[in-house]
């Protein structure tokens, strides 16, 4: 039992360490419970063989944190409901969408997540703060899109999830199929001729990929707002996230052989362990909080600890190990083509590699190709943190050189603002959200989106 309790408390401050210190306060009234989300979990702790059964020390819990984001949006007052859409390739995606509360005009809002998250991301702040919320409020109508291999896209038309074929993908797959899958959806599903779109970190790499790879299904898209955009990684500092990618391939082959191709899917679990060790009166609490500062950097004014335990309850969403993999590849390819990224052409942004006899069966050279960020044609607006350290704000300046529909590339105006800070922080509607959605509107009423 000790052993069972020591191991729960390390996953939980695993959890906690890949986190940042970019959470809400002043967010809607959590006293009665809300939803919450997370983003990126260090090591080999979400296999089945792994889970641990935490019910022994189960707390009374708060009975919204099992809401998923449809339910707890209907919770909060607002009209919501579930979609599946299924891609070229068979992927059955959980899509959740939140209607517009004002009258008149309902442009379409597509929202994207991040790695190992899902579509609770946007509503983590709650009512009047988080932007799922904040959108639906304006009159937008508004979809949060669910990758390939997380929580709420476990389904295939053939495939089952414990094949290695169905974990075949990585962030590729999820822009060239997911996302025009759900973009050519919602337009259906609405009427409307275009919609626009939020990314923020992976999210904004699978519109990237999209724009080059399918520029059919990018030309509908009327402005990209990308927040923490994750194209380049030749500078991320992050030690958990360096640690994650660069053991990657050998985490890679060890799950082959023990046949898991997921990686981090979510486990009940962990909503136990995150009440128990990181909720307010924990004397553990203060040592989730510190390791939250590993990943995306430190920013200790935007803190509230009450809010961990809503966090952990949805931490991880999983992935593929082939994902991890792509992720780790781009940063490695940021260093190995430092002559290349200083003479002038940036983008290290490339397809997965297979390795160089595989590559030249699949793409005809022995080095996978590259997204061509210069052919991105959509109207772009970029934000990004001074103290962002799993997208470095070097990183950002370079893709921002290289996109030739690019209509703004905004840092964050805290100096301390990190990667986390744009879906967490108190400030995060006064700071970047009012923003973002002015422009939106501005776009769905014919101007600043050219």
């Amino acid at each position: 039992m000790a052993a069972e309790m020591a191991a729960a408390v390390w996953r939980v401050l695993l959890t906690s360490a890949m986190l940042s210190t970019a959470l809400a306060g002043d967010s809607a009234d959590y006293s009665s419970g809300g939803p919450l989300w997370s983003a990126y979990v260090l090591g080999d702790v979400g296999s089945p063989r792994t889970r641990l059964d935490l019910s022994a020390w189960r707390r009374d819990f708060n009975p919204l944190l099992d809401l998923d984001p449809v339910d707890l949006s209907r919770y909060w007052g607002y009209e919501a409901e579930h979609h599946h859409v299924t891609t070229e390739d068979g992927y059955v995606l959980g899509i959740h969408r939140v209607k517009a509360r004002a009258p008149g005009q309902r442009p379409v809002a597509i929202l994207g997540h991040p790695l190992l998250s899902c579509s609770a991301e946007w509503t983590v702040l709650g009512p009047g703060r988080a932007l799922a919320y904040l959108l639906a409020d304006e009159g937008f109508d508004v979809w949060l899109f669910n990758v390939r291999g997380n929580t709420y896209s476990l389904n295939h038309t053939s495939l089952s999830t414990k094949s290695a074929a169905f974990w075949d993908f990585s962030f590729h797959e999820h822009g060239t199929l997911d996302l025009p899958a759900v973009v050519l959806y919602a337009m259906r599903a609405t009427g409307e001729r275009r919609v626009q779109y939020v990314g923020f970190s992976m999210g904004t790499t699978i519109m990237f990929v999209m724009a080059a790879e399918r520029p059919d299904v990018a030309r509908h898209v009327q402005l990209f707002t990308g927040l923490g955009p994750a194209a380049h990684l030749k500078h991320t500092r992050s030690p958990p996230f360096r640690l994650l990618l660069l053991t990657s391939p050998a985490r890679m082959r060890n799950a082959a052989k023990r046949g898991e191709y997921w990686f981090l899917q979510s486990e009940p679990a962990l909503r136990t362990a995150g009440e128990i060790f990181c909720s307010d009166g924990s004397p553990t609490q203060g040592l989730c909080l510190g390791l939250m500062s590993a990943i995306g950097g430190r920013n200790d004014k935007q803190n509230n600890g009450t809010l961990l335990p809503y966090i952990i309850s949805r931490t991880p969403a999983g992935t593929s190990y082939k994902n991890i993999e792509h992720y780790a590849q781009s940063m490695e390819q940021g260093k190995a083509s430092e002559v290349e990224y200083y003479s002038g052409n940036h983008s290290v942004f490339r397809q997965y590699d297979y390795g160089s006899i595989e590559n030249l069966a699949r793409y005809g050279q022995e080095r996978p190709p590259k997204y061509d960020t210069k052919n991105v044609a959509v109207p772009t607006r970029l934000y990004y943190g001074w103290n962002d350290q799993l997208v470095d704000p070097r990183d950002v300046l370079s893709l921002c050189s290289e996109l030739p529909a690019l209509l703004s590339c905004e840092a964050v105006s805290d100096p301390l603002w990190t990667h986390l800070n744009f879906v967490w922080s108190k400030q995060a509607p006064e700071l970047v959200y009012r923003k973002v959605i002015a422009d939106m509107k501005e776009a769905a009423n014919g101007g600043g989106s050219s």
